[in-house]
């Protein structure tokens, strides 16, 4: 049945997955329409049935919601045949059924799915609740029009699929047929379609047109670029997966490392030289250093075929080739199971907004200008497609399901979207705003767990709102957020940084500009791309080399810190864990940073961890400012949820040392350093908070209660509350464990004992003395007397 009214709590729950109706899948009666889904196009094996043979037919509806399904087939007579579920992936059940073989030209069916009593159908018109066969799946095995478009391998050759509403006749000629054979496709409305026997995968070919035109394949997933950009073909499905039931973590717990898969390997690398450029088979080999790094998520700079041999990806050929210095499409697919099985989701960076300056596959093409207008709208970069064509709207849309679904990525970052959907822009801005609006219904209905990001700088909720409303992304670029903490980091060399706006942006800015809805950052490419004029924010602090002085590295740790602990979704780009200070595009990662500043390493990975771990630091969670101090750089901030957990932030960014600094403490209980960003172990000069922090029953910042504080120049502290005293190591559950860590503590009775850890952990009640006191509070804590 179509969606009903449901509560608040279940609309925000669909909301995290993208508007969908997964929190309400179960057995009761009431198939959930939003998880149906099934693409003619790519959900049959073969992909392109033939000669009326047996197939199998492919969907998916929300895991645990449907009780059956079945499909109607019709070839002259009525038959039914059962779909059983194969699996799972993310929030969907995967059912498939088998399709007998038929002796008649034509077939088509609809899908019946079931949950109890509720029967409703999905067909090509989408889904209903009576039978509708106005539109069903249509496969006509004489013109074969219901194969994908591009090249589809099947038994005994390749079916050729191309749209070309212009031109008059198109052959196939490659290397199958001496690039000279009459391998003729017949034209079927807009397309030419058509079965090449002996085109086997690998074999290259071009399109040749109106006997004149040669064009390669706006569909190939890999390109030759010596030679004209020969089209590759290519077998989607002959990747063996290692991972079959990935899915990202929520957009709230994502923090997400940009990488440039052409640099980030090879120099001074302890796992071996590589090519340079590095392959996506070097970053599958260098996996385990992102998990050690603790990211659950990398968002790689564009990996679509582009030209040359080094670029920073921007300069897209064809939205479904995958760049080919770097690797095959299987070993893209390499690469992103090895991500996967360490639990690192993948989102790749999109180029919809224009087309190469150079290399241009699509112009001209078959002769005549069908991918764009006849006087071309211009970007900064290149020629923008004409979106006002239907077929080249679908080309990019096919293209995003095609990255989704065949190399399983997680979601996209999209490529200066103002340049699609604004109209001091592009003057087809309405219709680039259908392409993302589809993009992302299509991932609504298809891909509920992927998310997608906006590389868009308007600060507006318009971005993530329903595509009803809005665009549909799950987040966007928060700029004001980057723009503030880049000022104050950057200010802070003179004694001026603006706290006070810092912050102003650690929240966000109001419903759908913060939280799980934005991309905060202190650094991303753009920031230190050479090409745009800008470097590292280490060399723009430590102007001689290797930019690594203490300023550098306590002000960039403040400012990744300001990232990591705010309301926001998290990013960071590749090199940041190891005070990398050359550029990204052309400059490769340099490996001997690892081990030279290992503290750096160890401050991010710790940092991330808890980020990653800790509810009262994800991205939907509460954030309080507790302290601003424009005059003298101390800022201080709360993060909490409920039954999650409390953390307080405190930075001072000054370069001098702040002593005997109060500051308000939020609660009752106990606190204690959680990290120092200033301490030996993070490649700091050593020096301020470590160990219990002793509250005062004295008022400040408008709180009962206070701290006093030595804040060494440019730290940030990061205090954890625990509101248990029997919880004495801080994992959040009282047990034998803590018992024996408060008694070893204990058995030091003197806090002024040097060998006493700093501030005493035993010391429950901050009193300066360890003594019976204290044994009393952590005995009746640990009874659970104070500690319900």
């Amino acid at each position: 049945m179509p969606p009903t009214g449901r509560p608040l709590q279940i609309l925000l729950v669909s909301a995290v997955l993208g508007g969908s109706d997964i929190a309400l899948a179960q057995l009761d009666g009431n198939v959930q329409w939003q998880g149906v889904s099934h693409t003619g196009w790519n959900d049959r094996r073969p992909r392109v049935p033939r000669n009326g043979e047996s197939f199998v037919v492919r969907f998916q509806t929300f895991r645990g919601d449907v009780s059956g399904v079945r499909v109607r087939i019709e070839d002259g007579s009525v038959q039914f045949t059962d779909a059983s579920v194969i699996g799972s992936r993310g929030p969907y059940d995967l059912w498939q059924a088998t399709v007998p073989s038929t002796g008649s030209s034509t077939l088509s069916y609809v899908l019946e799915v079931s949950d109890g009593a509720d029967t409703d159908y999905y067909s090509a018109k989408g889904m209903t609740e009576d039978l509708d066969l106005s539109q069903p799946f249509v496969l006509n095995f004489t013109t074969l029009e219901h194969a994908p478009i591009g090249s589809a391998p099947v038994s005994g050759g390749t079916v050729f699929k191309v749209w070309s509403p212009a031109s008059t006749s198109c052959t196939v000629r490659g290397t199958f047929n001496a690039w000279a054979g009459n391998a003729a496709l017949t034209k079927v409305g807009e397309h030419f379609v058509g079965f090449v026997a002996g085109a086997a995968p690998g074999a290259q070919y071009k399109y040749y047109f109106n006997n004149s035109v040669w064009a390669s394949d706006p569909r190939s997933a890999a390109l030759v670029p010596t030679g004209g950009y020969n089209s590759v073909i290519v077998d989607p499905d002959a990747y063996n997966w290692q991972v079959n039931d990935f899915s990202p973590a929520p957009m709230e717990q994502l923090v997400i490392y940009q990488l440039h898969v052409g640099t980030f390997a090879g120099r001074n690398d302890p796992k071996g030289s590589t090519p340079n450029p590095s392959r996506y088979i070097d970053v599958a080999a260098r996996a385990d250093h992102l998990a050690s790094l603790g990211v659950n998520a990398v968002m790689l700079n564009p990996v679509n075929e582009f030209p040359g041999d080094f670029s920073g990806g921007y300069n897209t050929v064809s939205p479904f080739a995958i760049e080919s210095k770097l690797g095959t499409p299987d070993q893209f697919r390499q690469m992103v199971d090895a991500l996967h099985a360490r639990g690192i989701a993948v989102i790749l960076d999109i180029v919809y907004n224009h087309a190469a300056s150079s290399d241009n596959i699509l112009w001209n093409f078959g002769g005549a200008q069908q991918y764009f207008d006849a006087s071309a709208v211009e970007t900064p970069w290149g020629a923008q497609c004409d979106y006002d064509k239907a077929a080249v709207r679908q080309y990019y849309i096919d293209a995003a399901e095609t990255m989704l679904s065949d190399y399983r990525l997680d979601g996209f970052r999209m490529d200066a979207v103002m340049y699609m959907t604004d109209s001091a822009n592009t003057p087809q801005w309405s219709n680039g705003q259908k392409i993302i609006r589809a993009m992302h219904d299509n991932r609504n209905n298809r891909h509920a767990d992927k998310h997608t990001i906006a590389e868009l700088y308007i600060d507006n909720k318009w971005a993530t709102d329903p595509t009803t409303s809005g665009l549909g992304f799950t987040a966007q670029y928060q700029n004001e957020f980057k723009e503030a903490v880049r000022a104050a980091i950057f200010a802070a060399g003179s004694g001026s940084p603006n706290m006070g706006r810092v912050a102003n942006v650690l929240d966000g800015q109001g419903a759908g500009v913060s939280g799980r809805s934005v991309l905060n950052y202190f650094e991303l490419h753009d920031d230190c791309w050479p090409l745009n004029g800008t470097k590292r924010a280490v060399a723009s602090i430590d102007t001689s080399l290797p930019s690594d002085d203490q300023f550098a590295r306590g002000r960039t740790k403040i400012g990744q810190s300001f990232n990591l602990l705010s309301r926001g979704v998290p990013g960071i780009v590749q090199g940041t864990e190891w005070l990398e200070d050359e550029g990204w595009e052309s400059s490769r990662l340099d490996w001997s940073h690892k081990t030279r500043y290992p503290g750096i390493f160890k401050f991010y990975s710790d940092l991330i961890a808890l980020r990653t771990s800790e509810p009262a630091l994800f991205a939907e969670s509460a954030l309080s400012v507790l302290h601003t101090n424009d005059w003298l750089d101390v800022l201080a901030w709360e993060r909490h949820v409920d039954g999650g957990g409390s953390f307080v932030a405190v930075v001072n960014l000054s370069n001098s040392e702040r002593t005997d600094y109060r500051i308000g403490i939020p609660r009752e209980g106990r606190w204690v350093v959680e990290l120092n960003s200033n301490d030996l172990q993070y490649d700091g000069p050593g020096g301020g908070p470590a160990g219990v922090v002793p509250v005062e029953s004295v008022a400040a910042d408008g709180l009962p209660r206070s701290a006093m504080f030595t804040l060494p120049a440019r730290t940030m502290v990061l205090l954890r509350h625990i509101a248990c005293p029997a919880d004495f190591n801080g994992d959040g559950l009282v047990d034998d464990s803590d018992f024996v860590a408060f008694i070893a503590a204990y058995n030091v009775l003197d806090c002024a004992d040097p060998s006493m850890p700093a501030n005493c952990p035993a010391d429950l009640n901050a009193d300066a003395a360890v003594d019976d006191s204290d044994f009393v509070l952590f005995v009746g804590a640990y009874n659970n007397l104070l500690c319900p």
